[in-house]
């Protein structure tokens, strides 16, 4: 089902794009709800973040949600779910606190070099600690 999704998941141009992305969302949907204990969880997890923030969906409260399980459901998870997730409850949701408390993640978990300095540069100007 994932490699099935993943066929469907950003292809085709217009109302082709915008029903192959509902394809791959229904079956994303479909492993976890059928296979909720497998170890491909929170790739799929991720994926559905990824595919809610974008065109078809701009549904950033269900992205943000999906990315957070992304980097839960795989402890020592290397993506950019924390930051995508941070960057979606600063710029889209307006969520200020949560989106500091996930920069302090990203700054505390992350292992990229170029994420923590974003985390760190964003983190900055909320709280007001300009370097």
């Amino acid at each position: 089902l994932y490699k099935e999704a993943m066929e469907y998941k950003d292809r085709g141009f217009g109302t082709d794009y915008t029903l192959n992305q509902k394809r791959a969302e229904l079956r994303l949907q479909e492993i976890l709800q059928k296979y909720p204990t497998s170890d491909k969880i929170a790739d799929v997890a991720y994926q559905l973040g990824d595919l809610y923030e974008g065109r078809a969906f701009r549904q950033y409260g269900r992205s943000a949600a999906y990315f957070e399980r992304s980097f839960q459901w795989r402890k020592g998870s290397v993506t950019d779910a924390r930051l995508r997730a941070a960057r979606l409850y600063d710029r889209q949701l307006n969520e200020r606190a949560k989106a500091i408390d996930l920069y302090r993640d990203v700054i505390a978990h992350d292992t990229d070099p170029a994420r923590i300095r974003e985390a760190e540069k964003r983190l900055a100007e909320l709280t007001g600690n300009r370097k």
